[in-house]
């Protein structure tokens, strides 16, 4: 009789997580046990985007793309893909550097951004919201400083417009150039924001010239490199 019991509460513990992962908008993947990104680990009770090239998986290169998607699905592909032939032609992505940086930067190859599908319920943020991401400087120099900023947006698809929820400025002294290093960084949002549903979240990177001697690389959307957005 106990057994059976336990099988029950299993069986409908199953078809609530069914139920979840189904779901779509504002949705999120909640990381309920430990799961290790390269040196980094996601702890119990953290929500996950991963960043993701067009097409995911990615199966072949492409030209640099913009207002690409990040998803609660993990990165299944094994192979990192040279994401932007017609710039940097690296694997990876390239980001060449910008003064001043800023939210509303549209000139090529400056940028990288992602934004979640539009969200069906409202998402609050609040404390710190992090850049799980993988990068490098595009140089054979080693120990040269490489620099990103991250900005955290609200994007209104109805308007086309944006609201700048907060952003981070991530800076070091890479060891070699051209090598992919785990870097994760915490956007801090100091008072608690609501990303109305309807909106989705975007998150847009760029290298500020001040601060970076280089030229930066990203790697995303692989299994090796499964770099995330992640929502505490």
């Amino acid at each position: 009789m106990r057994r059976l019991h336990l099988q029950a509460i299993l069986v409908a513990a199953l078809t609530i997580c069914c139920l979840v992962s189904a779901g779509t908008g504002s949705a999120l993947a909640m990381l309920t046990v430990t799961n290790a990104a390269g040196s980094n680990t996601f702890i119990a009770g953290t929500w996950a985007y991963y960043l993701h090239n067009n097409p995911t998986p990615p199966t072949a290169n492409t030209t640099v793309q913009y207002n690409l998607a990040m998803t609660t699905t993990a990165p299944a592909a094994a192979t990192l893909r040279n994401y932007d032939t017609d710039n940097a032609n690296r694997a990876g992505r390239g980001i060449t550097r910008n003064s001043p940086p800023s939210p509303g930067l549209l000139t090529a190859y400056r940028y990288v951004n992602w934004r979640t599908p539009v969200l069906a319920s409202a998402l609050t943020l609040s404390g710190a919201v992090t850049v799980d991401i993988w990068s490098s400087t595009n140089t054979t120099t080693a120990n040269t400083n490489g620099s990103l900023i991250a900005y955290l947006r609200d994007y209104n698809p109805g308007s086309g417009t944006f609201a700048e929820i907060a952003n981070a400025t991530y800076t070091a002294a890479y060891a070699a150039g051209r090598t992919y290093y785990h870097t994760p960084f915490a956007i801090t949002v100091t008072s608690a924001y609501s990303v109305p549903a309807g909106h989705q979240l975007e998150v847009k990177l760029e290298s500020p010239t001040a601060t970076s001697q280089n030229n930066m690389l990203v790697a995303y959307d692989t299994t090796t490199y499964p770099s995330v957005l992640r929502v505490r």
